[in-house]
Formats: structure tokens, C-alpha cells, sequence
């Protein structure tokens, strides 16, 4: 069965809500992946490539079917006939596990804050500020 190695940095990340998607398939590795800026979106995270080697981001690398890597493709907005309407676009990268896809947001940022630790499974765990914590 054909497979693709494909790099996830965000709600697809293990224990996270988009996470069952790819839960049968194989998790091949982990690790930073450089070359990219993380970008807080509100519900889950985007990435741009620098072009160059500044920015990192925490990501898990997948074996995952070509089935899987089309319900990926739906899930992230991607159309590959249709490339400037996508909302991300599959863009090739190189792992530790040999030539993989990662899905780059292609649309304008406007205010989504730069995530400079670059992890959003550790922001999407750590409480807001003052949680629980009542004003006097």
C-alpha cells in the first residue's frame, strides 16, 4: 500500500482533538522541524515557511495511506486544482524518515500572533492567565 510521510504541528498532534483522524496510523517519529514560523489562529495554529533556517516548530511524523493523506487534504483545505482558493497548501519537506508533505497556511495572517516556542500541543495544555483565579 502506497504511503506518504506527512509532518503534523497542530489539532492533529497525539492526545489532540483532531488527533483520531490519523490514530491507525503509524507515528514514525517526532521532533523540530526548521524553517518555519507558527502563527496562533484561534482554534488551531498555521505555519509559513522563512525560506531559510530561523523558526522551528514541534511536529510528529506519520506514515499515513494515500486515503488518509485525501481526508488530511479535505480537513486542512486543501485543493490541489485550486491552489490560490486553498486555505493550506501541501508543500514537500524533508524529515529524518526521508521526503515528506506539510501543510503551510496560504492565506493572509492579519492579527495571528507569531507562537515563538513554536508548540502548540504544549499552548493548547497550558491554561490562559488568572485561570480560576477570582479579582478581589
Amino acid at each position: 500500500m502506497p504511503t506518504n510521510i506527512v509532518a503534523v504541528y497542530g489539532t492533529l498532534r497525539e492526545g489532540l482533538n483532531n488527533h483520531t483522524l490519523i490514530s491507525e496510523s503509524k507515528r514514525i517519529g517526532h521532533g523540530w522541524l526548521t524553517g518555519f514560523r507558527m502563527h496562533n489562529l484561534g482554534e488551531s495554529p498555521g505555519v509559513i515557511s522563512t525560506h531559510d533556517d530561523s523558526g522551528r516548530i514541534r511536529v510528529e511524523w506519520y506514515d499515513v495511506s494515500n486515503d488518509i493523506l485525501d481526508e488530511l487534504d479535505r480537513l486542512e483545505g486543501y485543493d490541489p486544482n485550486a491552489t490560490d482558493d486553498s486555505r493550506h497548501i501541501r508543500k514537500r519537506v524533508f524529515s529524518p524518515y526521508g521526503r515528506g508533505w506539510i501543510y503551510v497556511y496560504n492565506k493572509p495572517l492579519d492579527h495571528a500572533p507569531y507562537m515563538e516556542a513554536g508548540d502548540w500541543e504544549r499552548f493548547s495544555r497550558t491554561p490562559p492567565p488568572n485561570q480560576g483565579v477570582q479579582p478581589v
